[in-house]
């Protein structure tokens, strides 16, 4: 099916630049141990200022933009590869998580010549297009956290070919009071339908109260066909769980205790936050990717935060580093399940 939505490429020229004024592990240094105010630095051979480095952005545990900067600039080899190449919808908070925040889309005319835009149409009005901010290395991902952005939520698809993500997501969406024994429950029994269906998958919490499952899949189904297999998926799970389960979509109209599971999230121009992102909740959870072993009652969300996750890396290494390596037929699993069904 072709599509009449439009991507077009944008890239400035960049320009020349003096002699680098930090190397790579000065940066790191200033960012974790430093005091100053305002930096300049040259990263990815592109200035950068990075402003109000010890502003309060997470009140109860006293952690600064310098911290959440200092994170990113260390993280970025393992988040980079699920940013580049994908338009972003930044949610900035300049004043930290408990000041007022808001989105943006349209990256506008006030852009340093080299970062990287797409200019893609509008899903809401055909005849406007936006310019979305790429992530595509580490310069644009501070140069972005510098404007207030905590997490970074990318599309599911790539500029290139917009209509077409290479993942399918399953968003657990738990209301009010709901234990975070049931959101695993509900996981758990998404991740052995997946499996028992052949599919490779991936684990993360979402650094709040809900849970992520990706499954990477072929660049060449649309974004109807990929929300019609999680919608499937996600019907045939609700019957399974129908106590712990609801299709409401209004938060206020959902019975307590329990998790919607949101497929129309895959949809063009919806976002989903990066793994390995923080969160702009108290504690600066980190959005964590997880093994198989570790979705059982026990998992504590909170356990993965801004202070704990390069530990974790140490431990378990990139549980999602073969991510890119998987490429996957939805009907391949479609027949399994059509089969299963007699």
């Amino acid at each position: 099916m072709k599509s009449r939505r439009k991507s077009r490429q944008t890239r400035r020229p960049r320009t020349s630049f003096a002699e680098p004024t930090f190397d790579r592990r000065e940066i790191e240094k200033e960012l974790f141990h430093g005091h100053a105010e305002d930096l300049s630095i040259l990263i990815d051979r592109k200035n950068l200022r990075l402003t109000h480095l010890n502003k309060i952005y997470f009140p109860e545990v006293g952690y600064t933009k310098r911290q959440i900067l200092a994170y990113y600039c260390r993280i970025a080899k393992y988040i980079l590869p699920f940013l580049r190449d994908r338009p972003l919808v930044l949610r900035r908070y300049p004043d930290g998580i408990t000041g007022k925040s808001f989105f943006q889309k349209d990256a506008g005319k006030r852009v340093p010549d080299w970062i990287e835009t797409a200019t893609i149409q509008s899903e809401e009005e055909k005849s406007k297009e936006i310019r979305y901010y790429l992530a595509n290395d580490c310069a644009a991902l501070l140069y972005l956290t510098n404007l207030g952005c905590i997490d970074h939520n990318p599309w599911p698809s790539r500029r290139d070919k917009p209509d077409h993500p290479d993942y399918v997501f399953f968003d657990l969406d738990p209301s009010t009071g709901t234990n975070f024994k049931v959101v695993v429950k509900v996981a758990r029994a998404i991740a052995a339908k997946l499996q028992g269906l052949g599919l490779t998958i991936f684990l993360k919490t979402s650094g709040a109260t809900g849970f992520h499952i990706y499954v990477p899949i072929e660049r060449r189904y649309t974004f109807r066909q990929v929300r019609v297999f999680a919608e499937i998926i996600s019907r045939l799970v609700a019957a399974e769980l129908p106590k712990e389960t609801t299709q409401e979509r209004t938060i206020a109209k959902r019975r307590r205790g329990t998790v919607m599971i949101d497929a129309y999230q895959n949809s063009p121009g919806r976002s989903l936050v990066a793994p390995y992102s923080v969160r702009a909740f108290p504690h600066a959870p980190v959005s964590a990717p997880i093994t198989a072993e570790e979705l059982r009652d026990s998992l504590d969300p909170s356990r993965f935060n801004l202070k704990t996750m390069f530990g974790r890396i140490r431990g378990y290494g990139d549980l999602w580093a073969d991510f890119w390596a998987t490429h996957q037929s939805l009907e391949n699993a479609l027949r399994k399940l059509e089969y299963s069904k007699g």
